[in-house]
């Protein structure tokens, strides 16, 4: 790839902080991170960073500051925060443009085995905390970290600890009516949901109650010599749009979870034995009490990754097999999937209108799949190693483009091992082009080898499909790649001001986008930091993802065959 062009001081370890778009320069606002006390090694072995953007809303007026809750039970339990120890300094924290000025002080651990305290100098929240604001959360070992994402300090504000088994997912709902709007998924396969607010607001001292959510499914025909507990691991949670209360958890086993957190827990419930892994099963649970409701078995091997369509109606997975599938979630109905060229697909996401999807994995590849097409229309070749994140940038438009008209191009990003954050320009008149094929060629629907032919014919409901030919299909080259961070990337994340990436290290980094007075830089500009900046309160609509330093910049990306 090309070298950066110049301008722009050299960070850590020699990386460039900025890179440019044809928007202008997008610079290296500041960063967040955890306490170096903190041990990546703990519980279950290493842990993987993950990032979550919470818009936190306005209090509702005459809502109590504690959530409600269900009645506890043995599957289901709402805890209290017991202070185990006294405050161990005192600060003063700026919570930037989410709030005021606040002290912060004290430690404190809850019961049960999950805990909650502070950053490495502690914290007490402000006892009437009622504000809005935009927060990042994000996992490290057995800690869950709460940051303000406008605030410069580098420190969480807040931290849990889970005594027994390391958080490695999570999902924030903004628009939860009962105030638990935050959900962790643990390495055991267990579920907790709180309140992010009742976290800010009293993080070291009062109560802090949560939901626990016991999988009791988790235990059954595991094999011991397939991993054990490690099989059953949360891989990754999602409120379902437009659903109050419920959500679902994938596993490393190839089961996903259906819950209602309004529903008790403590009921006796099975679900048939899975004789056949590589088989799409869907069974419910015999009461209609208890929690999981319902049991999908997907695939043979992990779900490494979930997402929902903005409106619900779609959910998408990603496997260790290598397949995409996308479900009509009430119908419990498969509506296609498709193949990667090698390996296992780590990441998926939906664009804001529901009308694509990405995926990316260990083919180094990112796939553009079209829902009205129900297969992939475009892969992107950039990445020198696995795609672990993908995202579309909700917040990007087209140059002179009128809000009125049709999307005709998308702007999207990924992330991958090789430390790079890559920017792609997607045009639908580059890749709506008939593709050529023999005459009469239909596609091949088996388990061999890649399609022979790849016509625009639409596929039958329910066919999963082998990869086709990539000179068949259109090919995307990056916009922009840029190596960000010294450490292999896991997360990245759109705001209306920023590009957040994250590495599995837990370094986060706050690319500012540029201003309009910023567009016309030229080069040698001099390089100032970009000022306090507050995001969106809430984004568009969506489901809730080493080499020398290097940047390089293209003119609008092209699709090709090859």
């Amino acid at each position: 790839m090309a070298s950066a062009g110049p301008g722009g001081g050299a960070g850590a370890g020699g990386l460039k902080t900025y890179f440019k778009t044809p928007e202008g320069r997008h610079k290296l606002q500041y960063e967040k991170t955890h306490s170096p006390a903190v041990v990546h090694y703990n519980h279950s072995g290493k842990t993987v960073s993950q990032m979550t953007v919470a818009y936190l809303k306005e209090k509702p007026a005459g809502q109590g500051s504690n959530p409600s809750t269900p009645s506890a039970g043995s599957g289901m339990r709402s805890a209290a925060a017991r202070l185990l120890g006294t405050g161990n300094g005192n600060r003063a924290l700026s919570f930037g443009s989410n709030g005021t000025s606040r002290a912060v002080s004290g430690s404190s651990r809850i019961g049960g085995g999950i805990g909650a305290s502070t950053s490495a100098s502690g914290s007490q929240g402000m006892a009437n905390y009622d504000g809005k604001g935009t927060y990042i959360i994000f996992n490290t070992a057995d800690t869950l970290f709460i940051s303000d994402l406008n605030s410069h300090d580098k420190d969480p504000i807040k931290s849990i600890h889970f005594s027994s088994s390391n958080p490695l997912c999570h999902a924030f709902d903004s628009e939860a009516k009962d105030g638990h709007d935050l959900l962790i998924g643990v390495f055991s396969g267990d579920v907790y949901s709180m309140s992010l607010r009742q976290q800010l607001q009293d993080p070291g001292k009062k109560p802090v109650s949560y939901q626990h959510f016991i999988n009791k499914d988790k235990d059954k025909d595991k094999d011991s010599s397939q991993g054990g507990a490690a099989s059953s691991r949360c891989t990754c949670v999602a409120w379902v749009p437009e659903r109050e209360g419920i959500f679902v958890v994938s596993h490393a086993d190839g089961n996903l979870y259906v819950y209602d957190k309004s529903k008790d827990g403590n009921t006796d419930w099975t679900f048939p034995t899975v004789k056949d892994q590589s088989q799409l099963l869907i069974s419910h649970a015999k009461s209609s009490k208890g929690n999981p409701i319902a049991r999908w078995h997907i695939c043979q091997g992990a779900i490494n990754a979930i997402s929902f369509s903005p409106d619900g109606t779609y959910l998408a997975t990603v496997g260790r097999d290598g397949y995409l599938r996308v479900f009509d979630f009430a119908k419990e109905q498969l509506i296609f999937g498709g193949k990667s060229y090698y390996g296992a697909l780590l990441c998926c996401s939906w664009s804001a209108d529901g009308k694509y999807l990405l995926s990316g994995g260990e083919d180094d590849l990112v796939q553009v799949w079209s829902m009205d097409d129900r297969k992939i229309v475009a892969w992107g070749e950039g990445h020198n190693s696995w795609v672990s994140a993908v995202a579309f940038d909700p917040y990007w438009s087209p140059p002179n483009s009128d809000e009125m008209e049709e999307n005709v191009m998308y702007r999207f990003g990924s992330v991958g091992q090789d430390t790079q954050l890559l920017l792609w320009d997607l045009a639908l008149d580059e890749i709506a082009v008939p593709l050529r094929h023999p005459s009469g060629g239909s596609p091949t629907f088996s388990n061999g080898s890649p399609s022979a032919h790849w016509d625009n014919a639409c596929p039958p409901t329910g066919v999963l499909q082998p990869s086709p030919r990539m000179r068949d299909v259109p090919k995307l080259s990056p916009l922009v790649a840029h190596r960000v961070h010294v450490d292999p990337l896991s997360g990245l994340e759109f705001t209306s001001e920023s590009i957040l990436t994250i590495c599995r290290e837990g370094l986060i980094k706050i690319w500012a986008r540029p201003s309009h007075s910023e567009t016309n830089l030229q080069p040698d500009s001099s390089e100032q930091a970009v000022g306090n900046t507050t995001a969106k309160d809430k984004m568009l609509t969506s489901s809730n993802k080493a080499g020398a330093s290097s940047s390089s910049f293209k003119q609008q990306s092209s699709s090709l065959f090859t």
